[in-house]
């Protein structure tokens, strides 16, 4: 499989998610041979095929947190990956939340596929996870919500970061140092700041510290499509520097062309 990431949804926030105004299917990373499901939030498995992604072909599933818009179709891409439980296979990323629930709200992982899997990792913030030739680190965010988790996932040739929903604070750079990609949720526009979440302003600052080789923007809310997300891509390009793509429903992106980033002192 050809090393790239695949957009099965760019939509985020209430409005966006209930109208499917923008689809929020999660994204894929296929990277050395593996394929990783990110947030397979409503509609995952409908767009997988829509834009022609072998669901089955999936290896793992990472869902960064317990709303609906990140791990709704979990259980159906599960069934996808191991064939409606025949084959034994793959490996869950997620957390506690996620994967056992709490005292007032049921696990989203099912009883019946969670047997269905080869692994299941229950993680929390700053946790390394070996996969094969991948590492993938868990990252700290701000949400509202009491775990939920972002990465940083390495290869032998490049490191891609993933924001999750959080609020900028003031070491997130930090989780990101030396990411080659870094795809960031943003909510609103510009300055249009929102407590849990990331806005324009907060991107420039994170790309302007982190400094990627490429950072894409998704994960819209109602307010960002609507002034257009392809243009805060660019002003976040032209204020920070940083090469910006805004992401759109379906949109693949080879990655191979990119190198590690040489790590700073």
């Amino acid at each position: 499989m050809e090393d790239k990431i695949t957009f099965l949804g760019t939509g985020g926030g209430r409005v966006v998610v209930a109208n499917q105004i923008r689809a929020t299917g999660g994204f894929i990373i296929n990277l050395k041979g593996r394929q990783i499901h990110v947030d397979p939030g409503p509609g995952a498995l409908v767009r997988a095929r829509q834009y022609g992604v072998k669901a089955y072909q999936t290896d793992i599933i990472f869902a960064s947190h317990s709303h609906l818009d990140h791990c709704n179709d979990l259980n159906a891409i599960i069934y996808a990956m191991t064939l409606g439980g025949i084959n034994k296979k793959g490996i869950l990323i997620s957390t506690g939340e996620v994967i056992n629930g709490t005292q007032k709200e049921r696990p989203w992982l099912s009883d019946y596929y969670r047997d269905k899997l080869k692994n299941l990792i229950v993680a929390s913030e700053k946790d390394t996870i070996k996969i094969g030739n991948l590492t993938l680190h868990t990252t700290k965010t701000k949400h509202d919500i009491n775990t939920n988790i972002g990465f940083r996932l390495e290869s032998p040739d490049l490191t891609i970061g993933y924001t999750s929903d959080t609020t900028y604070f003031d070491d997130l750079p930090k989780e990101f140092k030396n990411t080659t990609v870094l795809i960031a949720n943003i909510l609103r526009p510009g300055n249009d700041k929102w407590k849990t979440h990331l806005c324009g302003d907060d991107i420039v600052k994170l790309a302007t510290e982190v400094r990627p080789e490429l950072m894409i923007i998704q994960h819209y809310g109602a307010k960002l499509i609507k002034s257009s997300p392809l243009y805060e891509a660019r002003e976040i390009q032209r204020r920070s520097g940083i090469r910006t793509i805004a992401a759109t429903d379906g949109l693949s992106i080879p990655i191979s062309g990119f190198k590690k980033r040489i790590p700073t002192i």
